[in-house]
């Protein structure tokens, strides 16, 4: 649905995908890094809609077009993207909450849980994302969108 109504133009999904991409693929930014609680979760989970973007709109819709109803295969594997990025956001939102009510001692064997779900769920998402791209990229650009996905999957150490 999300996909149809970018393509209707009800939908910006091409501009954040490019930015996404572009973003994904430019030199990564070695400044210093965020202090605080859980920042490391939160970059991952932005840098896994940063792939979703990039994989659907960048370079899936791009390609296909009007024929992305037809491809099944692409349309699963994003899906699949979309909803193991979903659950790892709610894992690490409901332990920060958690966190913030009875203390991050007490919660610690959950942070613990989070942070290993958080590290399965990157693995799948670059899977997915991995199949996703080969089913309809060929050559240079596959080449160039599997290189933004690896830059995610570089990312998930937490």
């Amino acid at each position: 649905m999300t996909l149809k109504r970018a393509m209707q133009g009800r939908l910006d999904l091409m501009g954040p995908g490019d930015v996404s991409a572009k973003e994904l693929m430019s030199i990564p930014d070695f400044g210093a890094e965020e202090e605080g609680t859980f920042v490391k979760e939160k970059k991952l989970i932005a840098n896994l809609k940063k792939a979703i973007l990039m994989a659907a709109s960048g370079a899936a819709v791009q390609k296909l077009m009007m024929k992305i109803e037809n491809e099944q295969e692409v349309l699963m594997n994003l899906a699949d993207m979309a909803i193991e990025t979903f659950n790892a956001e709610s894992v690490l939102l409901r332990v920060m909450k958690m966190v913030d009510q009875k203390g991050e001692a007490v919660c610690a064997n959950h942070i613990d849980i989070m942070r290993t779900y958080l590290y399965d769920a990157a693995d799948n998402v670059n899977k997915f994302g991995k199949d996703a791209i080969n089913s309809f990229a060929e050559g240079d650009e596959q080449r160039m969108i599997l290189m933004g996905l690896k830059a995610i999957y570089k990312s998930r150490t937490i």
